[in-house]
């Protein structure tokens, strides 16, 4: 849950006072890299909390998605690892196994 408006406000106008850091997060009962933060943004006008969620779109593409299904379905031994140097963009291995998830997708291991 992100701090109210208020709150931020208040703590940058202590701050912009004369008050030092520690002192304010310590009474505002918040860490010091917030405080600094705050300050910041506020020099920048922008405050407000971000938007929570991703940050930027997915690099796994519908055509990836499907290449990852007919592997699966071809060799249900293979790896996550194996996926993804077979897809079209470079993503980390946990990446491919947050989508296969996300797909209701299971690998199986071979024995």
């Amino acid at each position: 849950m992100a701090y109210s408006m208020d709150l931020r406000e208040r703590v940058v106008a202590a701050v912009n006072g004369g008050e030092p850091i520690a002192i304010v997060a310590k009474r505002f009962q918040v860490a010091r890299p917030t405080v600094r933060d705050w300050r910041d943004r506020a020099e920048r006008d922008a405050l407000t909390p971000g938007v929570p969620g991703p940050k930027s779109p997915t690099k796994i593409t519908p055509e990836d998605d499907q290449l990852m299904r007919d592997m699966i379905a071809k060799r249900p031994g293979i790896t996550a690892n194996e996926l993804r140097v077979m897809l079209s963009v470079e993503v980390a291995e946990c990446t491919v196994c947050r989508r296969l998830k996300k797909l209701g997708l299971t690998l199986k291991k071979s024995r």
